[in-house]
C-alpha cells in the first residue's frame, strides 16, 4: 500500500535541498577563486619539461567536478520534489566532490609545473 505525499511537503523536501545547495554554491565560488589565483600565478613557474597538457586536464578535472556536482544536486531537488524525501545530505556530499576535485587538480597542476 503506497500513501500519497501532499504537496506541500514535497515542496518543502526540495527547498531544503535548495538551502544546503548555498553551501555547494559557496564552495564552488571559494574553490574558483583559489583555482583562479593558483593557475594564474603559477604560469612563471613553469619549468623547460612542464606538461601543458596535464595542466589543461587538471583545469578539466576540476571543471568536471564542479559540473557533476551541480548535476547531483539538481537530480537530489528533482527527486525530493516528486518524492517528498529529505535528501539534504546530497548537497552537503556535492560539496565534499566540489573541494576533493580542486585538491586533486591542483595536485595534477602541480605536478604537470614541475
Amino acid at each position: 500500500m503506497t500513501t500519497t505525499v501532499p504537496r506541500r511537503l514535497r515542496w518543502s523536501g526540495a527547498g531544503a535541498v535548495l538551502a544546503v545547495a548555498v553551501l555547494q554554491v559557496v564552495a564552488v565560488v571559494v574553490t574558483g577563486a583559489l583555482w583562479f589565483f593558483h593557475t594564474v600565478f603559477a604560469g612563471g613557474a613553469c619549468t623547460p619539461g612542464c606538461d601543458g597538457m596535464a595542466a589543461d586536464a587538471a583545469g578539466m578535472l576540476f571543471g568536471a567536478s564542479i559540473l557533476a556536482s551541480v548535476a547531483v544536486t539538481s537530480a537530489a531537488a528533482l527527486v525530493a520534489w516528486r518524492t517528498g524525501r529529505d535528501l539534504t545530505w546530497v548537497p552537503l556530499v556535492s560539496t565534499a566532490l566540489v573541494i576533493a576535485g580542486y585538491l586533486a587538480a591542483a595536485a595534477l597542476f602541480d605536478g604537470a609545473m614541475r
